[in-house]
């Protein structure tokens, strides 16, 4: 006979609050690479599966990014500001890549659980 688990189910985190703590995993386990050239560089190197950006990145930065990446690696932005990642890379920064392809399918899943990705259906319009 099978046992039931009645282990209190942990509460369902917001999606944006998922997200942070799927980017927070990256940098502990040393999969995030932060900054513009850095994270550049690993495209380049193709060291990188994932790339985001904060949501209050400018758009000169963000222009300057897709031109330099976006046909190497997907860019996709963030509903987080600078200043809540901050906790995470301990000062501002706009663009992020995560460099282990199971931390990148993480993000992913958290960003299309934020709505920043948007279905192919929806890009037609």
């Amino acid at each position: 006979m099978a046992k039931k688990n009645n282990a209190p189910t942990k509460p369902k985190l917001p999606p944006e609050e998922a997200l942070y703590q799927a980017v927070s995993l990256c940098r502990k386990a040393g999969a995030l690479t932060m900054g513009f050239d850095a994270v550049e560089e690993a495209c380049v190197k193709s060291k990188a599966w994932l790339v985001m950006t904060a949501s209050d990145i400018s758009p000169k930065t963000l222009q300057r990014l897709n031109y330099a990446v976006g046909d190497l690696v997907d860019v996709f932005t963030m509903p987080l500001t600078q200043d809540k990642l901050a906790d995470i890379s301990h000062k501002p920064v706009a663009v992020y890549a995560v460099t282990d392809r199971n931390l990148a399918k993480l993000c992913f899943d958290r960003l299309s659980d934020c709505g920043a990705i948007k279905n192919e259906e929806d890009m037609s319009e």
